[in-house]
């Protein structure tokens, strides 16, 4: 016997109800009016957002959509468990974890990694030999088969660099994904809640997948599921581009060639704590396993690189994402040198207003990885819009990037006075001190997200243009306010000691000038606000003046 991933209960869920239950892929739409599973409940959270991934290419490949009307018709009436089920089991015999034939997600030939030393499961992880993240090494030890599925596809996903000869992912190493989440929070339908939304959100056409590629091979498995052939390895950095493979390759990428080893015992898994007949207690890997070059992944934003048209995968980066990484995200402006994920944008230009969602969560995650050491795991659920009309959306835009350009000026100020406050001008800092613009950047959260959605909401604002400037002096406020409020939690001058009492005051009143617009650095801070500053204001002589030669 296999164990076929289609068919084993392998996948840990959350229902509504808050119960948790252990299920094959087709659970995903069981009791979905009545108590859906709305959540992956894996004992790892890289682990539910690569399962998350996983179920996405799955059904994309097991559907194999041709355009939006046959995708709309599944939001409308999900299928029945029974319909999931034979819908899958059409599908190629690809999803054996073990057995004599091919494995899922493992090399065609294993014989050829045989001689490699078998390394200990705590390295199928994607922090490997780092610090660990999320479990003590210690006490990872073997591995029962739905955990090990878990983390191979984790690894394939998101596979860090590993050495000479060890591929990184299709998107490099630690990716960043976003993903649309459609559910509304709170009350709903329960159907709408549930997490076969969430995942049909970001299912891509054929239509979608293909028009972005040179090659459209649909009908050889191995071309989709590339462990059904031998390897195309990369010695000489041999590359598999867009035009070697089915665009649904993107979902089922095979950098490491691996090959896991199971115990002819049961046991218990260190991870989930459940016994299996088979456990798996190594695994052996070779190097040259597939590399990927020219792709575009369709849940993964990119930035424009330096070569022509040459488009680079977004990773995470130390500090996480907050709402300066936001907006391009979402939407792609006419300056802009990032790009959304594909299927974010094209569930804002295709999907929203046909299913009537025109506000949706992103959810954003992925590791912060530097050269091959895995240094954190980011995990964001983020505000997201659609907005139909070009014209408020370029008004949003311009908002948007007013307030990043200001905030940006804010904190930089910030850091400078509290330097000059706790150091003076001659010294300098003992460290690293980014985390105080870091601050600034957290404490207007939600000051920025307010004037946002206020600005989009036209039940409350019928005219834009009239509201803009308020939006903008009641952000001005808050940068004040928290700025303020962040500079005296870092410097408390003493009294007994007069020079640095001097500094705190000076620097003190050098931030508040520059917030309210004053000086140099605080006229710069108004321009991107579009807001006048004091040097731009008519004095009160001058506006009597004015007013009296106006006067008949």
């Amino acid at each position: 016997m296999t164990f076929d991933l289609r068919t084993e209960t392998w996948l840990p869920f959350t229902r509504l109800s808050g119960a948790t239950e252990w299920g094959t892929p087709d659970l995903i739409v069981d009791a979905i009016t009545t108590d859906p599973v709305v959540a992956l409940a894996a004992p790892r959270p890289d682990f539910d957002g690569a399962l998350a991934e996983f179920l996405i290419g799955l059904f994309a490949a097991a559907f194999c959509l041709d355009d939006e009307d046959q995708w709309r018709a599944r939001w409308r009436k999900p299928p029945s468990r029974e319909e999931l089920r034979a819908v899958l089991m059409e599908l190629p015999a690809a999803f054996d974890l073990d057995g004599d034939g091919p494995r899922f997600l493992q090399d065609f030939a294993p014989g050829e990694l045989a001689e490699a030393e078998l390394a200990p499961v705590q390295e199928m992880l994607v922090e490997g030999k780092n610090d660990p993240l999320f479990i003590k090494p210690e006490t990872l030890h073997q591995l029962g088969r739905p955990a090990a599925a878990m983390a191979l596809i984790a690894i394939q996903s998101y596979s860090p660099a590993g050495g000479r000869g060890y591929r990184t992912s299709l998107r490099g190493g630690g990716p960043l994904t976003t993903l649309v989440d459609p559910r509304p929070n709170g009350s709903a339908q329960p159907t709408d809640r549930s997490l076969w939304r969430f995942i049909w959100a970001n299912v891509p056409t054929i239509d979608e997948l293909s028009g972005h590629v040179a090659g459209r091979n649909l009908s050889l498995p191995e071309a989709t599921f590339p462990w059904l052939a031998p390897t195309r390895t990369s010695e000489g950095d041999h590359a598999t581009t867009v035009a070697d493979a089915n665009p649904l390759q993107c979902f089922f990428g095979m950098p490491r060639r691996m090959k896991l080893e199971f115990s002819d015992e049961p046991g218990r898994c260190d991870l989930t704590g459940r016994d299996d007949q088979h456990v798996v207690t190594g695994f052996r890997v070779k190097g040259y396993g597939v590399q990927y070059k020219g792709w575009q992944h369709p849940l993964t934003p990119y930035y424009a690189g330096k070569a022509p048209n040459e488009w680079l995968p977004i990773h995470g980066q130390p500090g996480g994402i907050g709402w300066r990484d936001w907006y391009p995200l979402l939407h792609t402006s006419a300056t802009s040198t990032k790009m959304p994920a594909r299927m974010v944008a094209n569930f804002n230009e295709r999907r929203a207003e046909r299913v009537d969602c025109f506000r949706y969560s992103l959810r954003v995650f992925g590791f912060d990885v530097t050269n091959a050491k895995v240094r954190s795991w980011i995990d964001a659920r983020l505000p997201a819009f659609v907005e139909p009309d070009p014209e408020r959306l370029d008004q949003v835009s311009a908002l948007v990037a007013s307030l990043t350009d200001a905030t940006e000026l804010a904190a930089y100020t910030l850091q400078r006075v509290v330097i000059d406050a706790l150091y003076g001008g001659s010294e300098g800092p003992p460290g690293d001190l980014s985390f105080i613009k870091a601050g600034l950047w957290d404490a207007t959260e939600s000051a920025f997200y307010d004037g946002v959605f206020r600005a989009l909401d036209r039940s409350a604002v019928s005219d834009l243009a009239l509201t803009m400037p308020e939006i903008r002096r009641e952000f001005q406020k808050a940068l004040l306010a928290r700025g303020e409020e962040i500079f005296d939690s870092h410097v408390s001058p003493d009294a007994g000691q007069p020079e640095q009492l001097r500094r705190a005051v000076v620097a003190r009143f050098d931030l508040v000038m520059t917030l309210t617009g004053n000086g140099k650095q605080g006229e710069k801070l108004f321009a991107a606000l579009g807001l006048t500053s004091l040097k731009d204001r008519p004095s009160r002589a001058r506006a009597k003046r004015v007013k009296k030669e106006a006067t008949p």
